[in-house]
């Protein structure tokens, strides 16, 4: 990293586009590489504001080798930590950022670093207690720094605009046009004509883990737990299918079912994400920090007496809400290692919150970090979610490593933002479908308890799947696909993996 001291001016201000942020992402889409994180379901509190991010500068990633900086396809820098480079990037060397125009209230991101961490990203060493295989190999990490951000405010309606120039600007990081033009066109495109619907299809979904393997890995859990190794493991299993055209289809249709609070799409060289998470993993607002763990499911009813029973049954079921104390006592631990002494509590426990196919307990636990605590620190204390292993934490990782098949990857990893003021969001990666290697990949899973019933952990994990199932069985119909016109057939095959490579960070498109 170069060693130059730089100032940040970030320039905030409203603007006026036709639409929301679905179908502004939609006009974006081959102007660059975008991401958009949006709150598909806003929230009181905890989502109200939704993110486009692009056209990206730079690509952070971590291979199996180091963790690596590209810019312009030219690699400028490596490191053998992640989470230190991550640190490192997102830090920069600024000396001070200049805010010009007025920053809405809850604008929590408007430059900085946007992508996913993978799951295995802290224990490398790990995966020689298992044989699980590493298919799709993904990167562990993906993230690409961003100079303008579109943030839509849902409960006005409103755009803003927030564009980062470094001064001196460092040449090597701004290639083709100039920035300005580039954040002009932006701004033409997105007030422009809709483009016509991609299209998508699947094949049959095949299970990596059937029910009765699934379920004999619940009973040997429920061993483990009576031996006293550990308290809680989050299973999972994987489905997959093969899959062809436009993943960004796939993410309309997603999220038009499902929606949620921490709704994402990415898209990557060989690799796209559609994410429909409704769990918060951290979010960071100067020193203070917060988790909001999800564990306790059931199956929302069919009518709305039913549902209110269902409600009733999750709010009293003692399963759930051990499982739901166990993690959150496991995320005051995390969170103390990098807090100020006696800073962390525990606002709201046991709250349900409903999505399309479940309703789900919730709990909030908030601390105050210790002064000087970075990125690195902070991710290194609680990584992974602790919602997605059990407790203790290396224990119960280790069990999953030794019975699920695959490596998980992206899934129970987490997308967000790093902002160039330090702020940050990340969600757990549930819900979401990812996209690599001609498939499409679903995994879903549960936490096992001592008193876990191997039947009833699989009806859960397909409560948590049945409308994402619901649209990969259902959508993407071939006689659509196949109806579709030549236009919307280029469009939603332009950003194959050797487009997408040819062209670099000029490219976006999906990954099939």
């Amino acid at each position: 990293m170069s060693e130059d001291i730089f100032e940040t001016e970030v320039t905030i201000r409203p603007v006026d586009l036709p639409d929301g942020p679905r179908d502004t992402m939609s006009r974006l889409r081959g102007a660059g590489r975008f991401a958009l994180l949006e709150s598909a379901l806003p929230m009181p509190r905890q989502a109200q504001w939704s993110y486009i991010a692009g056209p990206s500068l730079a690509t952070l990633y971590t291979d199996e080798a180091a963790t690596r900086l590209e810019v312009g396809g030219a690699e400028t820098a490596t490191w053998a930590d992640p989470f230190e480079a991550l640190a490192e990037v997102a830090a920069g060397r600024a000396r001070s950022i200049n805010i010009v125009g007025e920053c809405p209230d809850g604008m929590d991101f408007i430059g900085g670093w946007v992508g996913v961490l993978g799951y295995e990203l802290a224990r490398p060493d790990a995966h020689g207690l298992s044989t699980a295989r590493n298919d799709p190999k993904l990167p562990r990490q993906w993230w690409m720094e961003v100079d303008q951000v579109l943030g839509f405010h849902h409960p006005t309606g409103r755009w803003w605009h927030a564009t980062t120039r470094r001064r001196p600007e460092p040449p090597f990081r701004f290639h083709g046009d100039s920035r300005e033009a580039t954040w002009a066109f932006t701004l033409a495109r997105a007030r422009g004509a809709l483009p016509g619907r991609g299209c998508w299809r699947v094949g049959s979904l095949r299970q990596h883990t059937p029910r009765p393997e699934f379920e004999a890995g619940v009973r040997n859990i429920s061993e483990a737990i009576a031996r006293g190794d550990v308290l809680q493991v989050n299973l999972s299993r994987l489905e997959d299918a093969a899959f062809e055209g436009d993943a960004w289809a796939l993410y309309e249709d997603l999220v038009a079912v499902h929606p949620a609070p921490f709704a994402a799409y990415l898209e990557g060289p060989g690799f796209a994400v559609a994410s429909c998470s409704p769990e918060r993993f951290l979010r960071r607002r100067g020193d203070c920090v917060e988790a909001r763990p999800i564990k306790g499911t059931v199956a929302r009813g069919k009518d709305v007496a039913g549902d209110e029973a269902q409600r009733q049954w999750l709010a009293s079921s003692a399963k759930d809400r051990a499982e739901n104390v166990m993690i959150v006592d496991l995320m005051r631990n995390d969170l103390g290692r990098v807090a100020a002494i006696g800073s962390v509590r525990v606002p709201e426990l046991f709250a349900l919150e409903p999505y399309a196919s479940v309703w789900q307990m919730v709990s909030t636990v908030q601390a105050q970090l210790r002064p000087g605590c970075g990125i690195d620190e902070l991710l290194r204390a609680c990584w992974p979610p602790g919602s997605m292993t059990g407790a203790p934490k290396v224990k119960a990782m280790e069990i999953i490593e030794t019975i699920e098949p695959l490596h998980r990857g992206w899934y129970a990893g987490s997308i967000g933002y790093l902002d160039c003021r330090g702020n940050m969001d990340l969600s757990v990666v549930i819900r979401t479908a990812v996209i690599a290697d001609g498939r499409v990949m679903l995994q879903l899973g549960g936490a096992v308890v001592a008193d876990s019933d191997p039947a009833a952990e699989w009806a859960e994990t397909v409560a948590k799947g049945r409308d994402i199932v619901a649209v990969l069985e259902n959508g993407g119909r071939p006689d659509h696909f196949r109806a579709a016109s030549a236009a919307d057939m280029d469009r939603s095959t332009a950003g194959s993996p050797a487009a997408l490579l040819a062209v670099g960070d000029r490219a976006v498109g999906t990954c099939v």
